[in-house]
């Protein structure tokens, strides 16, 4: 019962995050702010914030985190542009609708995806001194899974810098966070609370950050990935515990967060069966928060059904 998704980003600014400023607690935004607005949306987004638009996030306090954040959302997934290399044209073939969803964010953020081979990812980036298209090598990607809970893409950029960025489930990002760096400790709470106020809402949220690597260790942890992953016993587990050794001191970014909007009528629909006495099941594998909040967008809550949690 779901239909296309909308991006709600929440990136550092004053070394916390921003909420989104729209319909989704039912409150109207001004016409002017509409009028904004209609210049950003497009399928897949439904955003608008004047502290980022545009090149504004460049004015705020700590832009270079900021910078981080897009890059990291135009950068780490398996997303395949298709088409001609133009905003409204490109189309963006993806493993599932959120990472679809993600990737058009960045492109309106101004990391604009557009092309892919299997070694190189091309941006075009629109930054304050001037666009330009950026060259990232992909060395590794380590893939999700339901045990993982988590995405990890390391590439090189175009000074030679090796770069993982990672995005995933809070708990297992707060966990490999690196304690030591002091915007972390800063950012974590802000980042929590609008993480429980968008899970609330129904939405789907993740958890994004980053790290540099010595070139040296990357090296030496490389040498043993591709031993894993040529194992021909307990691939997915010794690929796995390899990841573990590289995925750590992180640095946090943010989180976005992600709406499975409702087709019309949805609630209205599930109210009437239940009317009717037929019982229904929900699956869902999100966290308590976010199946609260779609048991109460799917009027699901209003209507004394009982919820088994497993």
């Amino acid at each position: 019962c779901c239909c296309c998704r909308c991006c709600c980003c929440c990136c550092c600014r004053c070394c916390c995050c921003c909420c989104c400023r729209c319909c989704r607690r039912g409150l109207k935004l001004d016409v002017a702010d509409e009028e904004m607005d209609n210049k950003y949306r497009e399928p897949f987004f439904n955003f608008y914030d004047d502290r980022l638009m545009g090149l504004e996030w460049s004015k705020q306090p700590n832009p270079e985190l900021t910078c981080q954040f897009f890059r990291l959302l135009a950068l780490c997934h398996t997303v395949i542009p298709e088409g001609p290399p133009i905003p409204e044209q490109i189309r963006y073939e993806a493993e599932s609708p959120d990472e679809a969803a993600l990737v058009v964010a960045a492109k309106v953020f101004g990391f604009f995806l557009v092309k892919r081979s299997n070694t190189i990812i091309t941006v075009r980036e629109r930054l304050p001194d001037g666009v330009r298209e950026t060259e990232y090598e992909i060395l590794n990607i380590l893939e999700f899974n339901s045990t993982r809970k988590r995405m990890s893409v390391i590439i090189r950029t175009s000074d030679n810098k090796i770069i993982l960025y990672c995005k995933g489930a809070d708990t297992v990002i707060y966990e490999r966070l690196d304690r030591k760096h002091a915007l972390n400790e800063q950012l974590k709470e802000i980042t929590l609370q609008h993480m429980e106020e968008f899970g609330s809402a129904g939405l789907r949220t993740l958890c994004l950050a980053y790290t540099e690597l010595d070139p040296k260790f990357y090296d030496e942890w490389n040498e043993r990935f591709i031993e894993a992953k040529l194992s021909m016993e307990d691939r997915t587990a010794k690929v796995d515990a390899v990841g573990e050794q590289v995925e750590k001191n992180l640095r946090l970014l943010g989180c976005t967060a992600i709406e499975d909007k409702l087709q019309e009528g949805v609630p209205q629909c599930i109210k009437t069966l239940a009317q009717a006495g037929i019982r229904m099941w929900v699956l869902t594998g999100d966290k308590m928060v976010s199946r609260q909040g779609l048991g109460r967008l799917s009027r699901a809550y209003n209507i004394h059904l009982a919820a088994m949690i497993a």
